[in-house]
C-alpha cells in the first residue's frame, strides 16, 4: 500500500476535450495543487483490431503513423503502420527485426529522428524517418535498463524500472537530469512507458491497471487513471493478454489511445472523473 489519499476535488477546471463529460473546461487537467491526487477511469470510444502477438514495449503516433516497438528475445522489432482513423484500421508498412540478443523497449520521435531502447544490451537504436522508409543510424549507449521512452519535444526521457526518470541528451545520451516520481510522498517505480501530454509525463506502472500523470519539473503524481475495464475488455477477447503497456497521444486531434501486451485492440478512450478511493491506495499488482 502506497500513502494515505489526500484529494482536493475543487481544483478548478478541466480542459482536454478527450476527458469526458468536461467538454467546457479551459485549463489544463492537471492544474492545481501538486499535494493532491484526482482518480480517474476510461470510457472506450473505439476498438481498433490490432495484432494480439505484438508484445508492445512502446506505442508512438506520427501523423497517420502508428510506431510499435515491441518485446521478447528473438522476437523484438520496430513496426510501422498506416493508420486510418476513420474506419479504426492499422495498416502494416514497414517492420524491422532488431538482434536475437535485443529485448526491444520504449520508443519515441523526436524531430526525424525515432528511438528506440532495449531492455539489458544496452543499446538505443536511431532510425531517420527523412526519407520513405527508416534509415538506421548509429546506435546510442544506455548505461541503465531500458524500459519507457519519450520526449519534451528537446530531451529524451527514459524509465528504467525504477521510480527515477531521466531527461537524456538527444545527442548522445547523457543524463541531463533525474527526478523521482512519488506518490503522496512515496517513491513509485515499476514505471514503464512513457507519454509526453500537455507538459506532464503519463507513465504505465508495470504489472498493475494504472497509468499514472507525473509532473515534470517536481516528479510528483498528480492523476491516476485506472484502466481496469480495459484489462477486462482486452482479456474477453483473449485469455491470453499481458500486461497494460502502451500509450500513444494524437497531438492533432488531441486523442488518447492505449494498448498492451499481446492485446488485440487498441483503444481510443476518454478518461471520466472517478470518486477517490477511500482511506489508502495501493498499486496492486494484476
Amino acid at each position: 500500500m502506497i500513502g494515505a489519499i489526500s484529494v482536493d476535488l475543487s481544483r478548478g477546471d478541466l480542459s482536454p476535450p478527450w476527458l469526458y463529460g468536461y467538454a467546457t473546461a479551459r485549463t489544463s487537467l492537471l492544474a492545481g495543487k501538486t499535494d493532491s491526487v484526482d482518480f480517474f477511469e476510461v470510457k472506450i470510444l473505439q476498438r481498433i483490431p490490432h495484432n494480439p502477438k505484438h508484445f508492445v514495449q512502446g506505442l508512438q503516433l506520427d501523423g497517420d503513423i502508428l510506431w510499435e516497438g515491441t518485446g521478447l528475445y528473438g522476437e523484438s522489432k520496430l513496426i510501422k503502420q498506416r493508420f486510418n482513423r476513420t474506419v479504426g484500421t492499422l495498416e502494416p508498412l514497414y517492420e524491422k527485426v532488431l538482434s536475437s540478443d535485443d529485448f526491444g523497449e520504449g520508443i519515441t520521435v523526436l524531430n526525424d529522428t525515432l528511438y528506440q531502447l532495449t531492455w539489458k544490451a544496452g543499446r538505443v537504436y536511431r532510425y531517420d524517418l527523412s526519407g520513405k522508409e527508416p534509415s538506421p543510424l548509429e546506435p546510442l549507449r544506455n548505461d541503465r535498463e531500458g524500459w519507457g521512452l519519450t520526449t519534451d519535444g528537446h530531451s529524451l526521457i527514459a524509465s528504467d524500472g525504477s521510480a527515477f526518470l531521466a531527461f537524456r541528451s538527444a545527442k548522445d545520451f547523457s543524463v541531463e537530469k533525474t527526478i523521482e516520481v512519488r506518490f503522496q510522498g512515496k517513491a513509485l517505480d515499476r514505471l514503464n512507458e512513457l507519454e509526453w501530454i500537455d507538459g506532464k509525463i503519463w507513465a504505465n506502472v508495470w504489472k498493475t491497471p494504472f497509468i499514472v500523470v507525473v509532473d515534470a519539473e517536481t516528479g510528483d503524481v498528480t492523476s491516476v487513471i485506472d484502466c481496469g475495464s480495459l484489462v477486462e475488455d482486452a482479456r474477453a477477447s483473449n485469455p491470453d493478454i499481458d500486461v497494460l503497456n502502451g500509450i500513444a497521444w494524437d497531438t492533432s486531434n488531441r486523442e488518447l489511445y492505449l494498448t498492451g501486451k499481446l492485446w488485440p485492440w487498441v483503444y481510443r478512450v476518454v478518461l471520466d472523473r472517478k470518486t477517490p478511493p477511500e482511506g489508502k491506495f495501493g498499486f496492486t499488482s494484476l
